[in-house]
This record gives structure tokens, C-alpha cells and sequence, in this order.
């Protein structure tokens, strides 16, 4: 049976066109201390290289900001894979990864998921900090993975 599945998972991989597939996508919400956190879960996503994008949506003038991006099993602490300095408008790559959970964390995320995780913080506009949450429109941006 194991067999099959893998089997049954490699074929859909092999079928998957060259080019990034959407894979999920949700919008931002305001976090702890003026952050911002773009969060999405992944199903059925072991062995698989992805993309996270923040498409970001400014509220007043330009600013930049720290994105920290962590993967976890979805209810439980995540590993930071990467921190990038992005604008507050546009489209960003701020993570590219392989997903690939060890043993332990192979079950847990069958159950309940991957969890993809993206913190705007430490932002700065006009040469001065302020709060993420006044420098990015949370419900207007928004957080996508891509299969690469």
C-alpha cells in the first residue's frame, strides 16, 4: 500500500508542468506589536520545492521590511528558512525551499498540515520605524506558495 501511494505521488509530480504552480494563497492579518503575519497551509506537501511570495499592498508611501518566513507542522513552533528586506508594494520572493519533514514530523503533517509562515516586521518608512501594520494594508495583501 505504501508502495502504491508513493508511487500514485511521483506520477503527479511527473506530470506537473515545468512552470510554478499556484499552490495556496491567504490574506494577512495584523500580529503581535504592530507586525503583520501571512500564514498558509500545505497539504500533502512532502518532497515538494516551493516559492513563497508576499504580494504586499502599501498603505501610504514607500517603506521596507523584514519578511522572516518559517515552515512548521501546522499547531507547532516552525524553523526560520529565511529573512529578506522587501517593499511594502508589489510582488516579493522572500523564501524558496524543499519541503521535506523528518520522521517525526512526517505523520504529524499527513494529520494536520504544513504550515508556511510569513512575519512583516521591523518596518521603515521615510528613515523612520513604524509599526508594519501602518506601513502594509493586512487584509489587501496576501501570502502565495508556489510549487517550483
Amino acid at each position: 500500500m505504501f508502495r502504491t501511494a508513493i508511487a500514485f505521488m511521483l506520477t503527479l509530480l511527473a506530470a506537473a508542468p515545468a512552470s510554478a504552480q499556484f499552490t495556496a494563497g491567504t490574506a494577512c492579518r495584523e500580529h503581535n506589536n504592530g507586525e503583520v503575519r501571512c500564514a498558509v497551509r500545505l497539504d500533502n506537501a512532502a518532497y515538494i520545492s516551493f516559492n513563497v511570495l508576499i504580494n504586499a499592498t502599501s498603505v501610504r508611501g514607500d517603506a521596507r521590511v523584514q519578511a522572516d518566513t518559517y515552515v512548521s507542522t501546522c499547531g507547532s513552533p516552525g524553523r526560520m528558512i529565511a529573512r529578506t528586506n522587501i517593499a511594502n508594494s508589489g510582488t516579493s520572493l522572500v523564501a524558496s525551499f524543499t519541503h521535506s519533514p523528518n520522521t517525526v514530523e512526517f505523520g504529524a503533517q499527513l494529520l494536520a498540515g504544513a504550515c508556511v509562515e510569513v512575519f512583516l516586521l521591523n518596518c521603515i518608512e521615510a528613515g523612520r520605524p513604524t509599526p508594519c501594520k501602518n506601513a502594509v494594508q493586512a487584509f489587501a495583501s496576501r501570502v502565495e506558495v508556489h510549487m517550483r
